[in-house]
């Protein structure tokens, strides 16, 4: 079972992102190492580009932006801070699950090469 947080300012997006996610079979949970991160930029006290930069002290998996910034120079700061992908809201969930279900894929197709599979 994937592990998937979800860091957003907006409980409507959570909500319906945990909807989503639990009825694909995908568990959001804190106490252990998520598999995959989707992110917010614009929160308060702390943006999601700054706290993608703590995260990747500490943790390697996938971190997918989910923004309301839409510019190419915002896109291009949160890869090179560590994001993998970016999505702009308003995002359909169809396309944001075939991003997740492919970012989850490499990352197994990588675990499995670097053990020698």
């Amino acid at each position: 079972m994937y592990k998937i947080l979800m860091i957003d300012d907006e409980r409507d997006i959570l909500e319906m992102l945990a909807l989503q996610f639990q009825s694909e079979g995908y568990l959001k949970q804190l106490s252990v190492l998520p598999d995959l991160i989707l992110l917010d930029i614009n929160m308060p006290e702390m943006n999601g580009l700054e706290l993608c930069t703590m995260i990747r002290e500490h943790v390697n998996c996938p971190i997918i932006f989910l923004t309301a910034r839409i510019s190419s120079r915002d896109m291009i700061n949160g890869l090179m801070l560590g994001g993998d992908d970016y999505i702009t809201k308003p995002f359909s969930m169809d396309e944001l699950f075939a991003r997740v279900q492919a970012h989850l894929r490499r990352e197994k197709r990588s675990s499995h090469k670097s053990r020698g599979h």
